[in-house]
């Protein structure tokens, strides 16, 4: 006898997401969205929106969090969107992304010894701002065709190169979001650059122009070397190497002056709050990264 039964898959799962594919007419390149909609009917304002830099690496984790924890009655249900590429290949996401998540690379940087030994990305550097305006203009309508959204409960959230992108976005393009989650961003990046923002985004907080809550957070091992004892022949560069390249990242005291000189600005308007997740490196940390940002975002206080 047959005692096998059908069922009708979960809505809620990131598994039964719902994928667009495009081409970008701003970045002349092709595109994988992955977008989970509440189970639920939208509120008269519609969903929030958490726009998820890295998609193809990120997106189960922050679909299954944001389901768990919108069970309290205490947080808001979102719709997820994952920004990704046509690839289910982990190394050609991560290769993908390099142009999008960054700025021109500057010489000084290009020529650091450490930064000579890593294989350079196919695509080069320094489409960032072409990325964002991206999400802008050609995610976010296509996202409003498909579910109602609430244009003014909206999240970008992104991890390493995304959560630099994050911050690049909360310091330039502040309106275009409510929320930030920046979990272990790389501000190091071009010599800490992405800092020469923060003086006229500040002037624009307290001049009360500027609204936004952000989060940043990164791993308390992000600042210790975790070269591996097994397999260490398949990285790039020696164990050296790898030395000079966190000290000179400052992951973690970067996050934390940053974190301090923004918290000092806070005033009605504009929240901040920095977490060093114990025990975590840069590898570990987007779980809980992910998981302390839905929250951050998206509690009703």
């Amino acid at each position: 006898m047959d005692t096998s039964k059908s069922s009708v898959p979960s809505s809620e799962m990131a598994l039964n997401a719902q994928q667009i594919d495009f081409r970008s007419a701003i970045r002349q390149r092709d595109y994988r969205l992955m977008v989970s909609i509440p189970n639920k009917p939208a509120p008269k304002e519609g969903h929030p929106v958490v726009y998820l830099i890295d998609g193809n690496l990120h997106f189960g984790i922050a679909v299954d969090t944001m389901r768990i924890q919108a069970c309290w009655p205490d947080t808001r249900d979102a719709v997820i969107v994952g920004i990704g590429y046509p690839t289910d290949t982990v190394t050609e996401a991560l290769t993908l992304r390099m142009d999008d998540l960054t700025t021109p690379l500057q010489e000084s940087l290009a020529n650091t010894p450490w930064y000579r030994k890593m294989p350079p990305p196919p695509n080069g550097y320094g489409k960032m701002d072409d990325y964002l305006r991206m999400i802008d203009e050609e995610i976010k309508p296509r996202v409003a065709e498909i579910v109602s959204v609430d244009m003014s409960d909206q999240t970008l959230m992104g991890h390493s190169l995304g959560g630099l992108t994050t911050l690049h976005a909360l310091f330039r393009r502040t309106a275009s979001f409510q929320h930030f989650v920046a979990i272990a961003p790389s501000i190091w990046y071009n010599n800490r650059e992405v800092l020469d923002h923060e003086a006229g985004f500040v002037e624009r907080v307290r001049s009360g122009e500027a609204t936004a809550r952000a989060l940043i957070s990164v791993g308390e091992l992000e600042s210790t070397l975790r070269y591996p004892s097994v397999g260490a022949d398949k990285l790039p560069a020696s164990k050296d190497d790898f030395q000079q390249m966190v000290d000179y990242c400052r992951m973690v005291p970067n996050t934390q002056e940053l974190g301090a000189r923004l918290a000092a600005e806070q005033r009605p308007g504009f929240t901040v709050q920095t977490v060093v997740h114990m025990g975590d490196d840069h590898n570990m940390v987007p779980p809980a990264g992910i998981a302390r940002g839905i929250r951050f975002a998206l509690r009703s206080e």
